[in-house]
């Protein structure tokens, strides 16, 4: 079973098409679809913490005081080799959560998509009744306009 499925979104495009006039759109934003678990909210902190520009600030900061200090201290002489490995340590697992992060952001995409789907669906079919009208307005029009070309203009 499809996510949009289990989400009632069929029912949400269903009751769209069969009345317009009473939907009322929604605004999806990222934490309507953020999980209920444990690892769902392990997952939205490691998303911050791993996404944010302070862990980069950090990291840079951090790898400018080794290459200075590993020399003047001298617990490191030549610190490439040791920084780089303990720098590509943590690699895999923020690929990881990398991807974590992408589904997430993926899952409210298509939330977003959905409701938006659905908004569409009803302005097509508010749209379609507009046509129908005004079909119906046009015929009435020509209705009156035989009726009155066959009628003497100008006289009471």
């Amino acid at each position: 079973m499809a996510a949009s499925e289990r989400d009632g979104a069929p029912s949400e495009i269903a009751r769209a098409r069969q009345a317009p006039h009473e939907h009322v759109p929604r605004l999806v934003v990222a934490r309507d679809v953020s999980g209920e678990g444990v690892l769902d909210r392990i997952a939205e902190v490691v998303n911050r913490l791993i996404g944010s520009m302070w862990l980069f600030v950090g990291i840079s900061i951090g790898i400018v005081a080794w290459l200075f200090a590993g020399n003047i201290v001298g617990f490191d002489r030549t610190p490439w080799p040791l920084l780089l490995t303990l720098l590509n340590l943590p690699q895999l697992s923020i690929m990881i959560s990398l991807q974590v992060s992408a589904n997430r952001a993926q899952a409210a995409s298509d939330a977003r998509a959905t409701a938006d789907h659905a908004t569409l669906v009803a302005l097509h079919e508010l749209a379609k009744q507009q046509v129908r009208i005004l079909d119906g307005q046009n015929q009435v029009l020509e209705i009156l306009r035989r009726a009155t070309v066959g009628e003497p203009s100008g006289g009471a």
